[in-house]
C-alpha cells in the first residue's frame, strides 16, 4: 500500500525511511568501496555491479510511486528551493519517459524512448573501474548517511522535521542518479546462464503466440 507521505505521522515515516536506507544497494556500495579500495580484479567488479544496480533497479521500484507526492513538496515550500533548482535541473536534462526508464532497468527499451549513449559492456577495463568510482561516491550515500545518523538521534520535534527534510534530499540524490545512468545501456541479466524451468516456460509462451494468443507490449502491461 502507498503511504500518504502528507498525512503519516513522523514514527510512521521514521519506520518507512529506515526500510528505504536498509536497501540492498546501500550494502552493494560497501562492497563495492572496498573492492576499490584493494583494486578488485576487473570480474569482481563487475560481478558486484551487476549487484548494485540490481539494488537500484529494487530501491526505484520503491521511490518511483512518491515521486509525484515528495515533488509537490519540494515545490511548495521555500525551505526547499534548493532542492526544487536540483529538480527542475533533473527534469531539463531527461531524455526518457517514466515508462522507458522503467523498461531500461529490466536491460529493455521502448518505442520513441532514445537509447543509452554508452554501453557499459563495451568500457575498457579503467573506464569501467571510473564508472564504479563515480557510482560509490554518489551524492545519494552521503545523504543516505546522514539519515542514518538522524534515526539513531532520540526523537524530538526538531529531529523529525530534519529527517523528513534529509530525506527529500536523500529523494533528490535518487533522482539525479537515475538522471546520470539514464546515459548507461546495461542489462544485469546479461550473460547469466538461463534456468531450464525458465527457457521451458519461454517456449510455452512462443507456442502460445504462434498458435494466436495476443502478445502485450510493455505500454499495453503498465496501461493495464
Amino acid at each position: 500500500m502507498t503511504l500518504n507521505i502528507t498525512e503519516i505521522t513522523s514514527q510512521q515515516f521514521r519506520d518507512w525511511a529506515v526500510s528505504i536506507v536498509n536497501e540492498d544497494i546501500f550494502t552493494s556500495r560497501e562492497r563495492l568501496t572496498v573492492l576499490l579500495v584493494k583494486n578488485a580484479s576487473h570480474e569482481e567488479l563487475e560481478q558486484e555491479f551487476r549487484e548494485f544496480f540490481n539494488g537500484y533497479y529494487t530501491l526505484a521500484l520503491e521511490l518511483e510511486e512518491y515521486e509525484e507526492s515528495i515533488l509537490g513538496i519540494i515545490r511548495q515550500s521555500d525551505a526547499f528551493a534548493h532542492l526544487n533548482h536540483r529538480v527542475s535541473a533533473v527534469k531539463s536534462q531527461r531524455k526518457s519517459s517514466p515508462l522507458g526508464r522503467e523498461a531500461r532497468r529490466m536491460g529493455m527499451s521502448i518505442h520513441n524512448d532514445p537509447v543509452p549513449e554508452i554501453k557499459v559492456e563495451v568500457l575498457s577495463p579503467d573506464e569501467f573501474r571510473t564508472l564504479m568510482r563515480t557510482l560509490a561516491n554518489c551524492s545519494l550515500f552521503v545523504s543516505r548517511e546522514r539519515l542514518v545518523k538522524l534515526m539513531e538521534t532520540e526523537e524530538s520535534i526538531e529531529i523529525a522535521d530534519r529527517l523528513r527534510a534529509e530525506f527529500y534530499e536523500f529523494f533528490v540524490c535518487y533522482l539525479e542518479l537515475e538522471l546520470f545512468l539514464e546515459n548507461y545501456d546495461y542489462d544485469p541479466d546479461d550473460g547469466l546462464e538461463l534456468r531450464p524451468e525458465f527457457i521451458e516456460e519461454l517456449e510455452r509462451e512462443d507456442e502460445y503466440i504462434r498458435s494466436g494468443g495476443k502478445m502485450y507490449t510493455l505500454e499495453e502491461v503498465a496501461k493495464e
